[in-house]
């Protein structure tokens, strides 16, 4: 795949989406490809995040197997797996293992943060989304608290 098509391909998603060609063409250019074979496990839940993977092509499988319960969700060409970790230091969630053949782009946090201060106004926009996305997650934490909340009064409001 040529530097043209992975550019192309990023600037699809958030937040990529959000910065300037040229940005997104640094991106890109500095990043390197990762190759997994068909069960190769990319990180396991627990392990320190410091980087985003862009899937090229193949499919990842994202496991969260916490409490017992294994949750899974499969996820392919154009997607992108630990964005919290191109921000801030994270610890991953989820196990993530190739269900095929993949091809990943590896974003490690530095080089995100270094383009971001190259392109000051993309930054912002990014910054701004961030803000309202957790604006709708706080927002959603309260009504549900509510709702608790209401829940539990009607159980003990007297019949």
């Amino acid at each position: 795949m040529t530097l043209d098509a992975d550019v192309a391909r990023l600037a699809r998603i958030p937040p990529f989406s959000m910065m300037p060609r040229e940005a997104v063409q640094l991106v890109a250019f500095s990043c390197v490809k990762q190759r997994l074979r068909a069960g190769d496990v990319l990180f396991r839940a627990g392990d320190d995040g410091d980087a985003g993977y862009f899937v090229q092509s193949g499919a990842i499988v994202l496991e969260d197997a916490r409490s017992g319960s294994a949750r899974a969700r499969r996820v392919g060409v154009g997607a992108l797996i630990g964005e919290t970790a191109l921000y801030a230091p994270a610890v991953r969630r989820v196990d993530a293992r190739a269900v095929e053949d993949v091809v990943l782009t590896r974003i490690p946090r530095e080089t995100f943060r270094r383009v971001l201060a190259e392109f000051p106004e993309a930054a912002g926009k990014v910054r701004a989304a961030l803000a309202a996305r957790m604006q709708r997650l706080v927002e959603g934490l309260d009504a549900a608290r509510a709702r608790s909340i209401d829940a539990a009064r009607s159980e003990r409001a007297p019949t």
